[in-house]
Parts: C-alpha cells; structure tokens; sequence
C-alpha cells in the first residue's frame, strides 16, 4: 500500500534532487533559492546563487544575443523550452543543457521556475550519429557520381583514340604548310590533356583496379623524390620527413605517385609556384567512420604548403569530382577526386586540414601491414 505523503515531504525531495537543477526566480530574473542539483550540475553550493541574476549561468555569446532575456520574458507570457543550449558552469567550463522555464506567479508575486538538465552525452551522441550519416550520404553520392564518369570516360577515351589517331596520321604526312603543322600540334597536346583527363576520370570511377604492392612509404617517398621537386618547381622548396620504423602498406605504386603528383601540383598553384611544401609520413592509431572497433594502426602521408590554405565552407566539397577554386580551363576538378578514391579503394581515406606551414593540408591514411 503506497502511503500518502505531505506536500513539505514531496518539497524535501525536489530539494534533493541531483539529476535536475530547479531555480526559482524573482520577476528581475534574481534566484531566490534552487535544489542540490544547481551543485551537482554548476558547482554552486545551495546558497551562492541566491540573489544573483540567472544570466550567470549563460554563456557570454547568449547573453549578448539576448536569449536570457528572450527566455525570462517568453518564460512569463507562457513557458519556455530549448534543448542544446550551451549553458556555463561555477568553473567557466562549457556544456550542452536542456532548459524549461515556466511562469508560476501568484496574486503576491512574480516567480518563474527554471529547470536544467545537462545532456552533454545524448547531444555528443546525436552528433556524432548525425556526422555519420553525413558521411554515408556523401560516399553514397561519390559513388553514384563515380559510375557515372566510368561510363562517360569510357565513351570519351575511344572517341580521344579516333582523333589521335587521325592526328597523328595527319602529322605523319610531311607538308612545308607551318600553319597547318602548329594546327596540328595545338590539337594533338589537346588530345593529350583529354587523355589524361579520362585517365583521371577512370580512376575516380573505379576503371582502372589497382595492383597493391608490399611497399614501404619511405622508399617511395625517396624514391620520386626527384621528380617531386621537378613537379614543384625551382621557386618551391620541398621537404620530405618520414619517420622512423614506418610499417609496410600495400598498396598500388601507380596510383600512389599520381595521388601524391596531384597533391604537390595543387600546392604548386595554390601558391603561384613560389612557397613551401612539407610531405610527412608517420604512423596514426584510428578508427575509419565505417569501422567498427579498436583503433587499428594507418600510415599518414600529409602533404601541406604555405599557401592561402582552404576556406571552412568550401572544405567539404573539395574532395567532389569537378569541384575546382582554379580559373576555368586550369584545372579539371579530379585532382583530389583521384586522391580520395584511391584511398578509398586502398582501405583508407583521405582528409583536409591546415599545414604547420599555414597553408592547406591533405592528408591520406592506408592501412599499415601489421
């Protein structure tokens, strides 16, 4: 049998109560007295608020927004509710609270009752959920994009092989015309760079399979060293920096140096031929979004300039096929396309961030041979 207790015992409980911070306030918005919980989720003793305006327990963003002030006077037309509020602890520390305040005044006087709650975790967790969906949407759209280059590339190469072809048997019959002859040259280094495009617009699609190799990144590296500076430039100075006892990866060598002549070219232009570029390798501990468990070891190889660097808004977009920042006819917009899908395809992936130089930073991740 449930027996009946008094409203002063029902009163005590609230008083006790940790899980929620209850404050009751004053029509100036001052509190006049709060529960255990204001300790347990601010770090107030019961009593330190009492007299002090709510506003304290916003953080300094908010409170110039107004919301506190949106909140008290929307609180006393009728009620008011937000979930994700950043809202601030005694020790200025930040986190992210569920926040009700109602109007509960009487014919005496005004008071509104606040309630908080601290839902850091389910918020963190409704973040990360949604960071993965976005994920999955965006590999969703790269892959749809990407079989539809592969058939388009395909249609394009056999039409790039009949006007080769034709130029170059037309290149082949001598003739003193020097006009006709630069005609000829102009569209056969046309044909070229459309040959390239398609190689690049295969491998975004998945065209060209690739044939992992044991490899060691630091061999690699060394290995094409020269003809990453000649990709760079005279006016680049390029550093390389593996480290020490880096494991093995497999990989296709191939697609490995175009990955990486891509990056460098970008950083080249990126800075007008005149700047620095760092191409480190080391080894990482981490968990790809489509993973599930421990963090297994990867090979880092991040290449990063000293040049203007890339812009928040743009940065997820950068790995799209045909999204370019270059002058039209400059670029093809497959360059990181190539990047993040031979990472991809490799069992790794491909990121953007900010070089210790100041500029961009595109790092790719391939799984060490452990």
């Amino acid at each position: 049998m449930v027996s009946d207790r008094t409203d002063d015992a029902w009163l005590q409980d609230i008083r006790k109560l940790r899980s929620y911070a209850i404050v009751r306030l004053d029509g100036d918005g001052r509190v006049l007295g709060c529960n255990a919980g204001v300790e347990a989720i601010f770090g107030y003793a019961p009593d330190e608020l009492n007299g002090r305006h709510f506003s304290c327990l916003f953080s300094e963003s908010d409170i110039a927004r107004g919301v506190d002030q949106q909140a008290f006077v929307q609180a006393l037309a009728g009620d008011f509710e937000q979930i994700g509020l950043a809202m601030v602890r005694k020790d200025d520390s930040r986190f992210r609270a569920s926040l009700m305040l109602e109007d509960m005044s009487s014919d005496d006087a005004v008071s509104v009752m606040m309630v908080i709650r601290d839902i850091t975790g389910f918020f963190n967790t409704q973040k990360r959920v949604r960071e993965a969906q976005e994920l999955t949407l965006r590999g969703q759209r790269l892959d749809a994009v990407g079989k539809l280059t592969l058939g388009l590339s395909h249609d394009f190469n056999n039409l790039l092989s009949v006007i080769g072809n034709s130029l170059d048997m037309l290149a082949a019959r001598r003739t003193g015309d020097e006009a006709a002859r630069r005609i000829l040259d102009i569209a056969l280094r046309a044909v070229e760079r459309g040959t390239r495009l398609t190689r690049q617009m295969l491998a975004f699609g998945g065209g060209h399979a690739l044939v992992p190799q044991f490899s060691q990144v630091d061999g690699l590296l060394q290995t094409s060293q020269e003809l990453y500076e000649r990709v760079c430039g005279e006016g680049v100075a390029l550093e390389i920096r593996a480290d020490a006892g880096l494991p093995p990866i497999t990989v296709d060598v191939a697609q490995f140096e175009a990955a990486l002549l891509n990056l460098l070219s970008n950083s080249r232009d990126a800075m007008k031929g005149v700047g620095r570029v760092l191409v480190e390798a080391r080894t990482e501990m981490m968990a790809l979004p489509a993973m599930k468990g421990a963090d297994r070891p990867f090979v880092c190889i991040t290449v990063g300039d000293s040049g203007p660097g890339i812009d928040g808004d743009i940065r997820d977009n950068v790995f799209e096929p045909f999204f370019t920042t270059k002058a039209v006819g400059d670029g093809s917009g497959l360059g990181l396309s190539q990047v993040h899908g031979f990472a991809a395809q490799s069992g790794g992936v491909a990121t953007i961030g900010t070089s210790p130089l100041g500029g961009a930073a595109v790092s790719i991740y391939l799984p060490a041979v452990v």
